[in-house]
């Protein structure tokens, strides 16, 4: 165990740096939670309770900003994805992958809107969301893989672009804010949708 004299004051500076850039991100999330989609840097500043010098100090601009974002925020976002058994039964499946959209989907929302008004300025934005956008489309193939490769060659790709449509961030988004469903009505809209392209029903 380190006593006070084996600690630097240059790790004093690097462990108040750590923080400062810890309080900027979750400033940025806070912000971007309480419905602020584009959050200028004096207002993250104020939310950080640091001067707005500090915040570019830290971060060169916004895209930078985000990315750190991104990267806060990615574990977390793995533990939601979950882990499904594409052995299971087609029904469980769906309720499945029900369950983990929603989880995702609810919990990114906020930040998620932000993103997408900086992706056409933004390349590390644009990046981060178009890898998530692949790595949840790469889902619903892998957890319905037996249900794809049931179908004739040609009507394959077609489902899996039909699932990922009905898999994706867009069409959550267009249930709860364009249509005004509630989760569970939400939830229930995409359960029908999938079982319709999986098995008819």
């Amino acid at each position: 165990m380190l006593d006070s004299a084996d600690v630097t004051p240059r790790d004093g500076r690097v462990a108040r740096s750590h923080r400062t850039r810890a309080a900027i991100v979750e400033a940025l999330v806070t912000l971007l939670e309480a419905g602020n989609p584009q959050p200028t840097v004096e207002e993250i500043a104020a939310q950080a309770s640091v001067a707005p010098r500090t915040v570019f100090q830290h971060y060169a601009d916004r895209e930078a900003l985000f990315a750190a974002v991104s990267e806060h925020r990615e574990a977390h976002l793995q533990r939601l994805m979950g882990r499904i058994d594409p052995g299971a039964p087609l029904l469980e499946r769906i309720d499945a992958v029900v369950a983990q959209r929603r989880r995702i989907f609810e919990w990114i929302a906020a930040v998620r809107r932000g993103a997408l008004l900086m992706e056409p300025f933004s390349e590390s934005v644009h990046g981060a969301l178009d890898g998530f956008r692949t790595a949840k489309r790469l889902e619903l193939e892998r957890v319905f893989a037996a249900e794809i490769a049931a179908r004739g060659e040609r009507e394959r790709a077609t489902l899996v672009a039909a699932l990922g449509v009905a898999g994706s961030w867009s069409m959550w988004d267009a249930l709860r804010v364009q249509q005004g469903l509630d989760v569970e009505a939400a939830c229930a809209a995409l359960a029908l949708t999938l079982r319709s392209l999986l098995d008819g029903r």
